[in-house]
């Protein structure tokens, strides 16, 4: 079939097949009114059985192809495997049609009679021509039709060997080929129509598709910057609260020091909630900027499994809940550190919503691939939140925003981080009977020879003395800043500014700069990096810190080839990427 039609376009073949269907009541109606007028204008001019035996079986055949049009239209849609019998029934149809229309040129050939020539000729050219426009659609329907149409009356008509009926020969043929010819350009048309038909109105579906994304987009947006501005507010207004309280009890003429210890760690644990939701925060930009590296390496699947059993063993025992970890032979190539924090999020959430019975950590070799299982007896999920508890802040049974209950941002970080590092996440669960999430991997047999051992902890120096230049456009965080570099035994240079930075080169060398990311007036820390280099004449290691958790910004800060630490610092991270830089290890940040 492709070498009659041009186009592969199985769709626009179906479409031009059912046109030529949809097209075909004219064409019999007209048949039935040529046969019968022409009964009758030659009533007595040609043997009557012969007329009415040519016209009966015009009136026969064309019965049949309006049966079988009539039955085709009445059968609704139809699939493309059917087209091509569909379309040669038409055709062969089609043939038998004409070939009974060309009978008339040599069954009622009379050339002493005037009125019967010029009336075949006549009705065989407004046969051919009045067809063109409803059998093109298919253009081999209307050769098929066409040419035993005209041919018979131009081959008699050349018989006839006269000068008249010769140019009536070659005039037929004339007629003939331009027919045929207008038959191609109008086919070329009409499938260009329906292509060009069927490219809108995929372009308007995939538009549509598009602003049904945005929107919805649009709408998890809000409801994340919603769900986040309410999860960063709680413990911003108990941070102002237990504030008051110790104004007050400074204002008291007796302090109590049970008093102080408990605001304070109350305080402690307000900042800790705050940071670990920016924390989440931050992994999930880090996510989707694109700037976490993946650092695949052959594994041994059960270290992976110890790390995790020692983790959640204790907060398992605690719930009164059975934690089996299955051990495994099996070999992975993976990132390490990313697969961790997969399953870590996982068994997290087991945890959390299993109030009794086990919870188990297996794998198995299924179809090529190391299927790893986290499988609790928790409350399970309804088959309808499957897709959904993968966006951020959606939690099934938390309306009210409990933060005991998470920050519903786990399964959000998995998802993504599951893309990162090749992995598919597979959830089966039934309400009330627990749930088992699957991540499955390429799996390896065999462990890689000369497999080498986790490196050595980095070597930190002696601080003594050691001079570090901050720069922050916050005062109050660069004096914060300087305080606990102070308290941990560094000289500290500080500065508000690039060009205060340069400034107070005077006042000594540092050997390390550690600076804000985002600067006032436009400046980045690495403009700050840049420009304190040049004005030492080499390199000075360097720290960036930013609070940015745009994409674009995270992107930025990272793509300076310095470590970057994101707001807010541990001190821990903090004091070991400073003992890092100025120690001779080269530091990563996980």
């Amino acid at each position: 079939m492709t070498t009659l039609l041009p186009t592969s376009d199985r769709a626009v073949y179906l479409e031009l097949v059912n046109t030529l269907y949809r097209q075909s009541p004219p064409i019999f109606l007209g048949n039935i009114a040529v046969a019968s007028l022409t009964v009758f204008l030659l009533w007595g001019q040609v043997p009557h059985a012969l007329l009415l035996g040519w016209a009966g079986a015009i009136c026969l055949v064309t019965a049949i192809r309006i049966a079988m049009v009539w039955r085709d239209l009445r059968g609704g849609a139809h699939l493309p495997a059917t087209t091509s019998a569909r379309c040669w029934r038409y055709v062969a149809w089609a043939g038998i049609s004409g070939c009974l229309w060309g009978a008339m040129g040599p069954l009622f050939f009379a050339p002493d009679n005037t009125v019967i020539t010029v009336y075949t000729c006549i009705v065989l050219a407004g046969m051919t021509g009045g067809s063109v426009a409803s059998l093109s659609s298919f253009w081999p329907a209307y050769y098929a039709y066409a040419l035993p149409t005209v041919l018979p009356f131009a081959l008699r008509s050349f018989a006839h060997d006269t000068p008249l009926f010769s140019v009536l020969g070659v005039l037929s043929l004339f007629l003939l080929g331009v027919n045929l010819a207008y038959s191609r350009v109008i086919q070329r048309t009409v499938r260009d129509a329906i292509a060009l038909r069927f490219e809108n109105t995929a372009l308007i579906r995939q538009l549509t598709e598009e602003k049904e994304r945005a929107e919805l987009a649009n709408r998890s947006k809000s409801q994340f910057l919603a769900a986040a501005s309410h999860d960063l507010r709680q413990p911003t207004h108990a941070l102002g609260l237990y504030i008051a309280a110790l104004r007050m009890a400074a204002q008291a003429s007796q302090i109590e020091r049970a008093t102080i210890e408990t605001l304070a760690e109350r305080l402690q644990s307000a900042l800790l909630g705050m940071s670990q939701l920016l924390n989440v925060l931050l992994d999930i930009s880090r996510l989707d900027a694109g700037v976490i590296q993946v650092e695949p390496r052959r594994l041994r699947l059960q270290e992976t499994f110890d790390a995790l059993e020692n983790q959640f063993a204790q907060a398992a025992a605690a719930k009164g809940l059975r934690l089996k970890v299955r051990p495994t032979p099996a070999w992975i190539d993976t990132d390490p550190v990313l697969l961790q924090n997969v399953l870590a999020n996982l068994l997290s959430n087991a945890v959390r919503y299993t109030e009794r019975g086990r919870i188990l950590l297996a794998c198995r070799r299924r179809r090529g691939l190391l299927e790893i299982c986290v499988m609790d007896t928790g409350i399970g999920i309804a088959a309808d939140h499957f897709d959904s508890i993968f966006r951020e802040f959606y939690q099934v049974e938390n309306i009210a925003r409990d933060r005991e209950q998470g920050l519903g941002l786990g399964l959000a970080i998995v998802q993504r981080t599951a893309d990162l590092i090749g992995a598919r996440i597979a959830l089966r669960s039934a309400v009330g009977q627990g749930s088992c999430f699957s991540v499955s991997l390429p799996s390896r047999h065999e462990p890689a020879a000369g497999q080498a051992s986790a490196p050595a902890a980095p070597h930190r120096p002696d601080i003594a003395r050691r001079t570090v230049l901050v720069v922050d456009d916050d005062k109050q965080v660069l004096d914060g800043m300087s305080i606990l570099l102070a308290s941990w035994g560094y000289a500290v240079l500080a500065a508000r500014s690039r060009e205060q930075a340069v400034g107070v080169l005077a006042d000594g060398t540092p050997e390390l700069v550690l600076t804000d990311f985002r600067l006032a007036a436009g400046v980045t820390g690495i403009d700050v990096i840049r420009a304190v280099s040049m004005a030492l004449g080499s390199e000075v290691p360097a720290i960036i810190v930013t609070g940015d958790t745009s994409p674009q910004g995270i992107g930025l800060a990272s793509a300076s080839g310095f470590p970057v630490l994101h707001k807010p610092l541990d001190p821990a991270a903090l004091q070991a990427a400073i003992a890092t830089q100025l120690g001779t290890q080269p530091y990563r940040l996980a």
